[in-house]
């Protein structure tokens, strides 16, 4: 069994809204910036006993079975990403856990795992509910129609396909700030003002912002 360190900050179909952004991500990158993230003091690392009580109540909040962990990281996503995508009601649901949400993600943790993906999966979502619900929830729930459907429009897939042409481990920070600016950009356009561009770059860019801590999202003109 391998393990992966990988730090969590505190929480696809395009037939329908995303709100954690849908976008595929090679075993080799996610390993990358798994050692771009690797905690230098082991003291700070969350002890699993915990994420595990956390996990099992996160779980009754949404009805998956106790058994759901960082192993099943991908169907967490799918799970989170249907609530958030249903109204705002429902959104609303799901940031109101901010508090058990901080208590699973505010330390790193050491994670065994059976898929790489997976891991990536668990420590996305987390992130992204932490701008969604955090930073970001003012514009989530005053843009939310805007944002829902900004996944499926060709804006974002233009900048998502360079951004998975393009990176490498040569190049993985210059290529993620690229990719929040150009996401910033297609959301100003798409919704209307500079705080929706702001939105959509951190929505992106939150993701790696322990693996490159110099990462910026401009709030526009």
């Amino acid at each position: 069994m391998r393990s992966v360190v990988i730090a969590l900050l505190v929480f696809v179909a395009f037939s329908r809204s995303d709100f954690l952004l849908p976008f595929s991500f090679s075993d080799d990158l996610i390993k990358y910036t798994a050692k771009l993230e690797q905690p230098t003091n082991n003291d700070t690392i969350c002890p699993l006993a915990q994420l595990n009580y956390c996990q099992y109540s996160f779980n009754s909040n949404f009805g998956l079975n106790s058994s759901i962990s960082y192993y099943n990281g991908s169907d967490i996503f799918m799970t989170i990403q249907n609530y958030l995508s249903m109204n705002v009601t429902e959104l609303n649901k799901v940031c109101k856990l901010t508090t058990l949400i901080h208590l699973m993600v505010s330390h790193p943790i050491l994670l065994p795992i059976n898929s790489i993906l997976s891991a990536f999966d668990y420590v996305r979502t987390f992130r992204g509910l932490e701008w969604i619900c955090g930073g970001g929830f003012r514009e989530t729930i005053g843009q939310f129609n805007c944002f829902e459907a900004f996944p499926t429009t060709v804006a974002y897939q233009n900048c998502m396909n360079n951004f998975n042409q393009t990176v490498s481990t040569t190049n993985f920070c210059p290529a993620v700030q690229q990719t929040g600016d150009c996401l910033n950009h297609a959301y100003r356009n798409m919704c209307g003002d500079a705080a929706s561009g702001h939105y959509g770059c951190e929505n992106f860019s939150f993701t790696f912002d322990k693996a490159c801590p110099g990462l910026k999202c401009a709030m526009g003109n």
